[in-house]
């Protein structure tokens, strides 16, 4: 069966990819709806593969009339698309997406001064802390303790208190020699401490 493993064209948009064996090798076609691609139509570009196997390259050449015409999108790869097919496979249809359906860069939610100043101190906050690991055994089970979850830990020894965040909880479970089960919990939890110069 003929089949498209990999595309690389620009630009990025949606794209009708028409393959056929042309007796030689796989012969791709590159259209802009699907009705076009079925019936062969306005082509845009086109090219053949140099053989049969597993993802043989083609290199397309844009049709006179193409209304979109086709370059490559990574200049790392000098194929536009990657086939796989043997001879006498029947015609198959492959719609492409895009790489990626984010938006532009241009779109304002990335020029927001507010997310900005919020990113940045992230990042500041990110590279100027330290974060200190502590391991707790508490003397019983408290189940609806979870990773995430803000505890706060005092010392009456050293006479402080602290907030820790949990990043494990785990369950310890002892039978006594009545078949009763006792459960504790032991507890990873992050501590974060400013850096200064």
């Amino acid at each position: 069966m003929l089949t498209l493993a990999s595309w690389n064209v620009d630009p990025n948009r949606v794209w009708w990819v028409r393959l056929s064996d042309s007796g030689s090798g796989i012969s791709a076609e590159v259209y802009l709806t699907q009705a076009d691609a079925e019936a062969q139509t306005s082509l845009q570009a086109s090219g053949e593969s140099t053989g049969y196997g597993t993802g043989v390259e083609i290199t397309l050449t844009n049709d006179s009339g193409a209304t979109e015409p086709v370059s490559i999108f990574q200049e790392a790869y000098d194929w536009h698309l990657l086939a796989s097919g043997a001879a006498a496979d029947p015609v198959q249809y492959y719609e492409v997406r895009e790489f990626v359906t984010l938006d532009d860069i241009s779109d304002p939610i990335y020029r927001n001064e507010d997310l900005i100043t919020s990113r940045t101190t992230a990042e500041i906050d990110a590279h100027t802390h330290a974060t200190l690991s502590k391991d707790l055994e508490l003397g019983s089970h408290i189940p609806t303790l979870e990773p995430g979850d803000i505890v706060q830990v005092t010392s009456t020894r050293r006479g402080k208190t602290e907030l820790l965040q949990v990043m494990e909880h785990r369950i310890t479970g002892t039978a006594s020699d009545g078949g009763e089960m006792s459960l504790t919990s032991s507890l990873t939890a992050y501590g974060y401490l400013q850096l200064k110069r």
